[in-house]
């Protein structure tokens, strides 16, 4: 009955006017710099890219990034084994997908996927998405896409605090019912320097569907976030350095032992330290160093694992301009360990593993009137897997009228990823559950060839002040030695559990369309998205967890006499894969729907009411424990309430 009521929603969206909130007339002057690594105007970017602005991400979230995520077209949000949030962009996991800051690698606990819910929404100008691959630019974990977080400029003095209040409406836990969620950010000018700092708490009590049982459905979570910045201006060269601490603490009851008191629960204390320093010249060169520390206590609370890893990485661009190309160049020097202890036996699982890369890359990119050719090549050299190559070439043409804009875009490319170090040696252990994922030291590096094909079309209407767009976009992607999971049948009978390990599959397909229709006025955001997919390997079977429909429709009123703003969202995945090891299927198919009313009291004042899955589609857990597969997702209804304070 719930999906019943919601369909509803995507009718009337499919019938009336459709919108990004990136189509205002400002918005077409947007600047972007993902897709070629220089600043563009976005209508005059030749790769595709999708983005979502400050007033779109503040009404969306104010704690982390998968909250903006989810309304993002063509992205799929999923909640990972360990509580976090991992994102796929088409039909790429996590570990194909490169999350960006300021155009540099966000890293996570062993290279694997980043988590969504571990990066703060604070001080963000913008997010970019480019969905497709993006080794040449970017490297060997961009098979699938990449995602840049486009920070504020500090400047000047600025005061701002924000609070949130949230509960799930009926699954929470008892005597503990409230989350927070605090921030405050600060700036100050002092002489030549810029200093800002931003601190902020999240803490998430979870929630239970079921108080009777043990097992507690969304765990106990709290974080802490604290980002410093310093920066100056010599001799026109911008000097910088930023810092970002992590505090993480997670607690999930999973089960109790027979005839005892002790309870079972998935555990997790992370603490993590970036610091990066950055030399730049505006328009022409940067040198960027960072080094990063990670310590990691998790696992089951009767077999804890501790983790820790170290990063460096070097990298210098530089970009010089001829009468019709714009070249973009840089080396990139990368190197990581991992260590990995079980603590409960004492035994060393991963003894400081590591490795190191030396990348170069180069690309440039022609423009003769309204006619563009881009083209690139990457080289890496991987100290377990050698040499490895990619490139890129595409075209892009544009024809303008009076009230009219259309833009044809081409391309193909090769891509590669060598195996980061969870996939070869990570053991992820939920025994109690019934189950483990075990790294495989014997992966080889996967490639792939890619290939794609999109227009856009814009128009404004000369008799009113609308804004129309139309997207339309066709990918296609054949993987060699692509990198999954797979049941080992022989490992999982002798232990008596569900073992999976990392394997190489002899080959993958990947293909799918993009279909997105919009329009907007000074009151009105309309929008519709719909992703095809087909995600299959070598024997025509199904990759898991990738939904075949996805749709993602909104609804933005701004009303004219008060500043106040009311959004309605949905989301649809259809016809979704299972996971390994289900033997039947209980749900393939969801639909929820979330909305938020912001208003201004005044210049300073802001408050906001919202619910995340307003209808209530989470997973059953009478379904898992049948083992039946259940697409729909973990989290809960959610009820919110926020007030914000900006001087």
């Amino acid at each position: 009955m719930k999906r019943a009521r919601f369909v509803p929603f995507f009718v009337v969206a499919a019938s009336l006017p459709l919108s990004f909130p990136v189509l205002a007339e400002d918005a077409l002057e947007r600047v972007v710099v993902t897709g070629t690594r220089t600043s563009k105007l976005l209508a005059s970017s030749p790769v595709k890219i999708d983005v979502v602005d400050k007033a779109e991400i503040a009404r969306l979230s104010k704690g982390t990034l998968r909250q903006v995520l989810e309304v993002m077209p063509g992205v799929v949000v999923r909640r990972s084994q360990k509580d976090g949030y991992n994102v796929q962009l088409n039909g790429f996991n996590g570990d194909h997908v490169l999350v960006l800051i300021n155009g540099q690698p966000i890293i996570s606990p062993t290279g694997s996927s980043v988590d969504l819910d571990q990066i703060s929404v604070a001080n963000i100008k913008q997010i970019e998405i480019v969905r497709g691959a993006a080794s040449v630019l970017y490297g060997s974990s961009a098979m699938g896409g990449v995602i840049n977080i486009i920070t504020e400029k500090v400047e000047g003095a600025q005061f701002s605090a924000d609070y949130e209040a949230s509960y799930f409406t009926d699954d929470a836990i008892e005597g503990d019912e409230i989350g927070h969620t605090s921030r405050i950010t600060a700036a100050k000018a002092i002489s030549d320097w810029q200093l800002g700092i931003t601190a902020q708490n999240i803490t998430n009590p979870g929630f239970d569907y079921d108080g009777e049982t043990t097992t507690q459905d969304g765990g106990a979570v709290d974080k802490s976030f604290v980002q410093m910045s310093l920066s100056t201006l010599i001799n026109s060269v911008s000097v910088q350095y930023k810092g970002q601490w992590l505090d993480e603490q997670k607690d999930k009851p999973q089960s109790s032992i027979p005839g005892q008191a002790t309870i079972i629960s998935y555990l997790s204390n992370v603490t993590q330290w970036q610091h990066d320093f950055r030399l730049e010249q505006q328009y022409d060169w940067h040198i960027n160093t960072r080094y990063l520390l990670h310590d990691e206590e998790s696992g089951n609370s009767n077999g804890l694992r501790q983790t820790d890893i170290q990063l460096a990485e070097l990298e210098v661009q530089k970009i010089y301009s001829t009468k019709d190309i714009e070249w973009v160049g840089g080396v990139v020097l990368h190197g990581d360990t991992l260590d990995q202890q079980n603590l409960s036996t004492g035994t060393v699982e991963v003894d400081d593993v590591s490795r190191e890369s030396t990348e170069l890359y180069l690309q440039g990119n022609w423009q003769q009137n309204h006619t563009q050719l881009l083209a690139g090549a990457r080289i890496q050299n991987d100290s377990d897997f050698g040499w490895h190559t990619a490139f890129k070439a595409s075209a892009s043409q544009s024809f303008n009228a009076e009230n009219t804009s259309w833009q044809l875009r081409a391309g193909v490319g090769s891509s590669y990823r060598v195996p980061n170090l969870k996939e070869r040696y990570y053991v992820f252990d939920h025994s109690n559950l019934g189950y483990m994922v075990l790294g495989n030291d014997a992966l080889t590096p996967e490639t792939a060839l890619n290939a794609n094909v999109g227009t856009n079309l814009r128009l404004t209407s000369t008799k009113s002040d609308w804004l129309y767009q139309v997207d339309v976009n066709l990918h296609y992607t054949k993987a060699d030695d692509f990198i999954t999971t797979a049941v080992d049948v022989d490992a999982s009978q002798d232990a008596g559990l569900d073992i999976s390990v990392y394997q190489n599959l002899d080959e993958a397909t990947l293909y799918g369309a993009d279909l997105s229709a919009s329009a907007q006025n000074d009151n009105w955001q309309w929008q519709l998205n719909y992703s095809y997919l087909v995600a299959e390997d070598g024997s025509s079977q199904r990759l898991p967890e990738r939904p075949t429909h996805l749709v993602k429709a909104s609804v933005t009123y701004q009303f004219s006499h008060t500043d106040t703003s009311l959004q309605l969202y949905g989301v649809h995945e259809g016809n979704v894969s299972p996971s390994i090891g289900y033997s039947s299927i209980a749900k393939d198919s969801f639909t929820t729907l979330n909305a938020v009313v912001q208003h201004q009291f005044t210049p300073q004042w802001q408050a906001r009411l919202g619910f995340e899955n307003l209808t209530d589609e989470h997973r059953s857990t009478e379904a898992l424990l049948a083992g039946a597969f259940d697409a729909r997702p973990i989290a809960a209804r959610r009820l919110y309430l926020g007030v914000s304070y900006q001087y």
